[in-house]
């Protein structure tokens, strides 16, 4: 079953692994001139094969899943038909007994569905080009704002691009002094690391990669000169383990970002 032809929206979700706010807002603009495609676990109804047909209200349809480690399903969704053959040579996709069979909808009929369908027990998110560079994974929250036309930052993916010095930043007002647990897990890190003098930690928001304001830490290090390869590997270790110090002590939305000697953060 074919939709109206429509936009090839590869780069458009290419671009939206990024995971700031305005790709995510890109991707919603997009989706309503493009198209993709579902694999079929099971024939639709009254469909004939390579016809194009109208997207009608009551469409029902039996996409195939997949599903990762924890065994949580996933919609599988394609921007291009060859996507599609790749992933069906690696996972032997069928349509009830026969060759895989697929459809083509509107992308923004393609949200929808994904959003009736997640319920976060069986099926956890939406799987767009799956086995591919260009594979992007969203989470129920992420599809349903979404098909609101409603972007947010895909914290998932933006939380592995180091901040840019043009980036707007805010400093956020604390509700009370930051729990002590949190406190005691850094300076009992900290009090291992011989040039480390002290640390401020503030509450921020930046509004390309937040949902909400969250802890910042800015650890200060002394004799903090020109980045050597040693400077940069001591400093992954101790953010790793200023990680694992914090983790399950967070307060709400649960994440901690770690810089060092950030001049607007002292």
């Amino acid at each position: 079953m074919d939709a109206e032809s429509g936009a090839d929206l590869t780069d458009v979700f290419v671009h939206a692994r990024r995971g700031f706010r305005r790709d995510v807002a890109a991707l919603i603009y997009a989706l309503d001139n493009g198209r993709l495609i579902v694999p079929l676990a099971k024939q639709m109804a009254d469909a004939a094969v390579g016809e194009e047909q109208e997207v009608g209200e009551e469409l029902s349809l039996t996409p195939h899943l997949l599903f990762d480690a924890d065994r949580s399903g996933f919609m599988p969704v394609f921007t291009r038909p060859d996507l599609v053959e790749r992933a069906t040579d690696r996972v032997q996709w069928k349509t009830d007994d026969g060759p895989l069979e697929y459809c083509t909808l509107p992308a923004r009929v393609v949200i929808e569905l994904a959003v009736a369908l997640i319920d976060e027990v069986r099926v956890a998110g939406l799987l767009v080009n799956a086995f591919d560079s260009t594979e992007l994974v969203l989470g129920r929250n992420e599809v349903a704002s979404i098909a609101q036309g409603r972007a947010i930052p895909l914290v998932g993916y933006v939380g592995d691009i180091p901040p840019g010095e043009d980036e707007e930043r805010l400093i956020a007002k604390m509700d009370g002094p930051p729990p002590k647990d949190v406190t005691d897990a850094i300076e009992s890190v900290l009090a291992g690391v011989a040039n480390a003098e002290g640390y401020r930690l503030h509450s921020t928001f930046n509004a390309e990669r937040d949902l909400e304001p969250h802890l910042t830490l800015n650890v200060l290090i002394a004799d903090d000169g020109p980045e050597s390869d040693a400077a940069a590997i001591a400093r992954r270790a101790l953010a790793d383990g200023l990680a694992r110090a914090l983790e399950g002590k967070l307060p709400p939305p649960g994440y901690i970002d770690i810089l060092f000697n950030d001049p607007a953060l002292r």
